[in-house]
């Protein structure tokens, strides 16, 4: 995205002419924008009420950008920092997830919380903030590599399929058979497919070799176990 101060992307507007812009070419190309993952933009965990306060609102504009952009949902970061969360910290994620949730209900955008470090982490915690907030527009993005190393990530999967607004079908390498090595692909769709979801399968392919080989071998992989 293009903020009108780069340096400072947390508190920087951006211009309503870009979002035009952004909107015509990919409607001139067919495409569709679904949702929109959010970076840098503060501590939504924070226990000093001021820094979480000024999180939120730095958050606020993308509700807008979504409406613009005809996305139905963005992702915030749960904030915290995954050594040690204490209850405070998942107290003040809950309120800020609260408090966005309800203003982005407003304009039918949903705020998604993927598991992308901090308190996202545990997927426990991660369904116990839903639970505790519960809003329809309140709701999981999964990945399906972003887990802490040790954990099974298919249980993990399992865990937030059913809160899940959306899915990242995260790849790094693939076998000769087209397989992903970091997860049993046809399981992790199994998973979903038992868990009612049926929106679509977003990709995220960060190996080292090409990008565009491996968004396609990614696609490739999906397709294959959700027929």
């Amino acid at each position: 995205f293009l903020y009108e101060n780069p340096d400072d992307p947390a508190t920087s507007s951006i211009s309503d002419g870009y979002l035009t812009e952004l909107k015509g070419r990919a409607d001139d190309l067919g495409v569709g924008c679904l949702n929109i993952a959010v970076d840098a933009h503060g501590d939504l965990a924070s226990i000093d009420e001021s820094e979480r306060s000024q999180a939120v609102e730095n958050h606020r504009k993308w509700i807008d950008i979504c409406v613009t952009l005809g996305c139905n949902a963005f992702r915030a970061n749960s904030g915290g920092r995954g050594d040690g969360e204490d209850a405070a910290k998942l107290e003040q994620c809950t309120k800020s997830f609260g408090e966005l949730s309800e203003l982005s209900g407003q304009a039918r955008v949903r705020l998604m919380m993927e598991n992308h470090g901090g308190i996202s982490y545990d997927p426990d915690v991660m369904v116990q903030i839903m639970k505790d907030v519960g809003s329809d527009y309140c709701c999981i993005l999964a990945d399906f590599l972003n887990w802490p190393a040790e954990d099974d990530k298919l249980e993990n999967l399992r865990k937030v399929a059913p809160h899940s607004w959306a899915i990242h079908g995260k790849f790094l390498s693939f076998d000769e058979n087209g397989e992903s090595p970091e997860i049993d692909c046809r399981a992790a769709v199994q998973i979903l497919k038992d868990a009612g979801y049926s929106n679509p399968l977003g990709i995220e392919y960060e190996g080292n070799t090409d990008d565009h080989e491996g968004v396609l071998k990614s696609k490739a992989l999906l397709i294959k176990h959700l027929n």
